[in-house]
Formats: C-alpha cells, sequence, structure tokens
C-alpha cells in the first residue's frame, strides 16, 4: 500500500512524498526519516543549484534505503531506530560540507560514521578510543552551546 505523508512543518513541499507500508519496522518513526531524508536531498541539491522536483525525490529515495540498511546494526545494540532520524537531521545541519558528485556515496560515508558512533560495532584500542574522547568533549561543548 503507498500513501501520501504530509510533514507537519512542511506541507505544500511534501505533498508527493510516499511511505510503503509493508517496510515498517517497529518503532521507527518511518514518515519522519522520509521527511529528513527528502530536506537533506532538497538542501544538497539547492546547494548545486539543482532543484528538479524529480532529482530530489529520487535523491531523497537514495537515501533512505542506504539510511534503512543500518537497522540491523542499530537493532543488534538495542539501540532507538529514530536514531536514524536524528542523524539524518544532524547531516543536515552541517553546513561546512559542499556537495559532491557522488551524493550517495557522501551520506552512505557520513551515515556510517555517525552510525558507528552511536552504535559501536568494533571493539577500540587504546589508540582509537582516544578519538572518542574528543568526540565526547565535542558533543559537549555542542550541547551546552545549542540553539533556542
Amino acid at each position: 500500500m503507498i500513501w501520501p505523508i504530509k510533514s507537519q512543518s512542511d506541507d505544500n513541499l511534501m505533498d508527493d512524498l510516499t511511505v510503503r507500508a509493508d517496510e515498517a519496522v517497529i518503532g521507527l518513526q518511518e514518515n519522519m526519516l522520509r521527511v529528513v531524508c527528502f530536506k537533506l536531498a532538497r538542501n544538497r541539491l539547492w546547494q548545486m543549484r539543482l532543484i528538479d522536483a524529480a532529482k530530489v525525490e529520487r535523491l531523497a529515495d537514495s537515501f533512505y534505503e542506504i539510511a534503512i540498511n543500518h537497522l540491523e546494526l542499530i537493532g543488534s545494540k538495542n539501540r532507538d531506530p529514530n536514531l536514524l532520524v536524528r542523524a539524518v537531521r544532524f547531516l543536515e545541519q552541517i553546513d561546512a560540507i559542499p556537495p559532491t558528485e557522488d551524493e550517495q556515496q557522501w551520506f552512505q560515508h557520513s551515515l556510517s560514521v555517525l552510525i558507528e558512533l552511536a552504535c559501536p560495532s568494533v571493539r577500540h584500542t587504546d589508540e582509537s578510543a582516544e578519538f572518542l574522547t574528543d568526540v565526547a568533549e565535542g558533543t559537549a561543548e555542542a550541547r551546552s552551546e545549542l540553539l533556542e
């Protein structure tokens, strides 16, 4: 089954975005994941001055498919699957990363790093764990400077 969804904050833009019911994952706010993938795709293509709605939708669908591939790892760690929504929102906030020729590859790599930080899949050495301290410090700094 396919039905249209609307973003509470972006009604006009989201009229044509669809969700397939057979892909539902328990606990995952699938509609919201699609919305944030769409917004990220729109922002990335807008930066390259490519605003064709069909291209935005195709890129958003690619982002969504890439994102849900992380559900197995997230589930194996008993983590909230909606961390995918939060990770994509986080990527949308990063203005410093310019658009690339291969946006899907950029998204795959960027999201994989964020998911690895949130749901570690490997045991770290003392040396690699040093960076986790840096991430913790950066996270504390970012949280202390939240926008109102």
